[in-house]
């Protein structure tokens, strides 16, 4: 079988990710130009421009208006023990929860949506909710659930209940991976959120699983300055950096 070849923006971003890793480029160091990155790689400015925009989308890269290009800096990946029910956490904060509906729906098999669940031969719903605090929108939520561990999932109404709530009642999960990290909001999530696309949001990743059977695959968009993410716990030798347990470890409790 014929290997297509690597796209030549993607071997700019491979490269430029090496030099990062292997710590050649350190967190703040001032990236060269497009022009000179052009040249050393041999490409087209319009090349160099697309691996750059892909690494600050990720979080690697950060442009600074009339300064440049920075390296972010390594990620450290630690561990998240769990995440509150949004109303929850809104109402010990005395505030007062609603929600609104943006969609509730089963995909169409081999979507590019439905892929972002891989569950084979199944279906796979989907929800996206807007969360406000105080009529202030605060989560923006995406939901990809395994249809065959939740079939009654269309049928809830989630203004009155949170997805949260439901899935902890009607699921079981075994594993949980968590990962974190700061993006720049698309139209779609700056129109609901009432913010605009210089905005920086928080985005947490969430994917779920029984044993070896996919669960659900979350995302959680909050706007930067109206959200926090907090953690306590004694201090061990062990705990300045966890990185997330193998696919084997024990069942954890359940979890949505």
């Amino acid at each position: 079988m014929t290997r297509t070849p690597e796209p030549l923006y993607s071997q700019v971003k491979t490269a430029i990710e090496d030099r990062i890793d292997r710590q050649d480029w350190r967190a703040d160091f001032k990236v060269p130009s497009e022009e000179a990155l052009s040249v050393e790689f041999n490409v087209s400015h319009l090349t160099v421009r697309r691996a750059l925009r892909e690494l600050q989308a990720e979080g690697v890269l950060v442009r600074i208006r009339g300064r440049g290009t920075f390296v972010v800096g390594p990620k450290m990946q630690c561990a998240v023990f769990g995440l509150e029910d949004v109303s929850e956490e809104i109402e010990a904060n005395g505030g007062v929860h609603t929600s609104q509906i943006i969609t509730l729906c089963a995909l169409e098999p081999e979507t590019q949506l439905a892929k972002l669940l891989p569950v084979a031969g199944g279906t796979v719903f989907y929800s996206r909710i807007l969360h406000l605090e105080d009529g202030t929108p605060i989560q923006l939520e995406d939901r990809f659930i395994n249809a065959a561990v939740a079939p009654g999932y269309l049928d809830q109404d989630f203004t009155q209940t949170t997805t949260h709530a439901y899935l902890l009642r009607e699921t079981k999960v075994s594993f949980v991976d968590n990962t974190i990290r700061a993006i720049r909001p698309d139209a779609e999530a700056q129109r609901l959120l009432q913010i605009d696309a210089t905005h920086p949001c928080l985005l947490i990743n969430r994917q779920t699983w029984h044993n070896d059977i996919p669960v659900t695959r979350s995302r959680f968009l909050y706007p930067g300055d109206r959200y926090r993410l907090s953690s306590a716990h004694e201090a061990t030798a062990n705990t300045s950096m966890i990185m997330p347990p193998s696919r084997n470890s024990t069942p954890s409790r359940r979890q949505s």
